[in-house]
């Protein structure tokens, strides 16, 4: 019995190391349901996403709600709209406009953490800057 589960395992290991160059040919290159950026819009991925990253965890340091939230919520809202452009092809001005405004409203009227404030600047800093280049 000992010898036939050698033997299976052993067949099996050298089964999946004989296919897996074959199957890895076949994968897609991005992976399943990822969506490329076209090329000149392919660095604002990480901006986006990490402009993102920073208002949820600015929001979940807050235990207010109200407008405060509204307010993360819109400007998630803006920056996913931009964002959903982009894949398209199309860099929306005015929907980047939106998102920053969005989240100058959040620097100016909301009670935030110094390192969420830090965060949250940084990001507006970058996104004016891309929204000037283009």
């Amino acid at each position: 019995m000992a010898k036939l589960k050698l033997a299976t395992t052993a067949f099996l290991l050298s089964l999946g190391l004989t296919a897996s160059p074959y199957l890895l040919c076949a994968a897609p290159e991005h992976g399943y349901g990822y969506q490329a950026y076209p090329a000149p819009y392919e660095s604002l991925r990480g901006l986006v996403d990490r402009t993102q990253s920073d208002l949820t965890a600015a929001m979940q340091l807050e235990h207010r709600g109200g407008d405060q939230h509204k307010r993360y919520n819109d400007a998630q809202g803006h920056l996913s709209s931009f964002d959903r452009h982009l894949v398209k092809g199309h860099f929306d001005k005015g929907e980047l406009g939106k998102a920053i405004d969005s989240i100058k409203a959040i620097l100016d009227k909301n009670v935030l953490q110094a390192s969420s404030r830090d965060a949250l600047m940084r990001d507006l800093e970058e996104l004016r800057s891309v929204r000037e280049r283009d």
